[in-house]
């Protein structure tokens, strides 16, 4: 191993573990517990051997003193154990996005998850960053993002928001194989198959604004391009209502 890496992974190992005051708590308090309850076990079985040693003519007195010291450490180590969880002294953080207190064990000098929110609360230098707030442009959807962010992808339809710490690096494009993208291409709808249906007139009327009779002019001439140049959504709408119908439609980039 090289000089840096020891010097890394001795950073790494330096850096503290921050975790919530409340969590820190509880699982000092369990291993306390852990250890006094077996002590206390240990402690009650050394007492019934001293007490039984007496008709056995010392018999069981060297196990029942080496019992003795172990419960002994044992409840003395649960008892050190109890005495750090007053030692732990709480930071109040203050979460940017919900704007709840987060009681840390010691200030972060890296991002933590907000215990109320569940987000990740951006820092830098032991400093909480500020965050901006943007509506997505698809679904007006909230969203949330820091200096820190190099992208933004929508909580709710997974596309990509435009923000203003977006930057052409390596990492952007890594981030945007992760977003949905919209296909912009103009699309043509074309008419395969179509019964001569009531439904289906009126369904055709309504899409193409034209009369019944140049409908059933289209119903009897198929295939039939329909729409041209629509986009990709609207084109599968509208196969989807013709097939409610027992029609057949298929849409294809125009120009192909």
């Amino acid at each position: 191993m090289s000089d840096r890496d020891q010097t890394t992974n001795d950073q790494q190992s330096e850096e503290p573990i921050i975790e919530q005051a409340e969590i820190a708590k509880e699982r000092v308090a369990a291993d306390a517990l852990i250890a006094i309850a077996p002590g206390i076990v240990v402690l009650i079985i050394a007492g019934i051997l001293y007490y039984y040693q007496r008709t056995q003519q010392g018999l069981f007195a060297s196990v029942g003193i080496v019992l003795a010291i172990i419960g002994a450490g044992l409840i003395g180590y649960g008892l050190f154990k109890m005495n750090k969880v007053r030692e732990i002294e709480g930071h109040p953080i203050d979460c940017p996005f919900c704007e709840k207190t987060n009681i840390l064990t010691s200030k972060p000098e890296n991002d933590f998850r907000c215990v109320h929110c569940n987000r990740d609360v951006p820092v830098t230098d032991g400093k909480v960053l500020n965050v901006y707030q943007v509506r997505c442009g698809f679904c007006n959807t909230l969203n949330f993002y820091s200096d820190k962010s190099t992208g933004l992808i929508c909580e709710s339809c997974d596309r990509e928001i435009p923000i203003a710490t977006d930057e052409e690096n390596q990492n952007k494009k890594v981030f945007e194989a992760y977003t949905i993208h919209d296909d912009n291409q103009p699309y043509d709808l074309i008419l395969l198959q179509a019964p001569d249906s009531e439904d289906m007139v009126k369904t055709l009327q309504q899409m193409l604004a034209l009369n019944r009779n140049q409908v059933k002019e289209i119903i009897d001439d198929l295939p039939q391009t329909l729409l041209t140049g629509i986009p990709k959504k609207k084109a599968e709408l509208l196969t989807a209502q013709i097939a409610v119908h027992k029609g057949k439609a298929e849409s294809k980039v125009s120009g192909t």
